[in-house]
């Protein structure tokens, strides 16, 4: 598998994430109080849709190709970033 040329947006974001979220879930856990310990937790609970997330990319990779699953993704992310402008819109014209 050669992985640039199999990079998906999805892909990235969630191993950027994981990243992430390893990282600062082992800050919270080393913390000093209950609560950042139960922040840690969930963060790293949090991380198993994620993960999930991963895995059915990498199977549509495998089985429709990168270049179709890119297009897929981007039109999803679009659809997600034009209904935050509309809601931002409407919270503009309501307040």
């Amino acid at each position: 598998m050669n992985l640039p040329k199999n990079l998906t947006l999805f892909f990235v974001f969630g191993i950027l994430s994981i990243i992430a979220g390893i990282i600062y879930a082992i800050i919270l856990i080393n913390g000093n109080s209950a609560e950042d310990g139960l922040m840690g937790i969930y963060i790293l609970f949090g991380l198993i849709p994620v993960g999930f997330i991963i895995l059915i990319d990498r199977f549509l990779v495998r089985k429709f190709g990168n270049q179709k699953v890119n297009k897929v993704q981007f039109s999803f992310l679009a659809f997600i970033v034009l209904l935050w402008i509309i809601r931002a819109i409407a919270n503009f014209i309501i307040d």
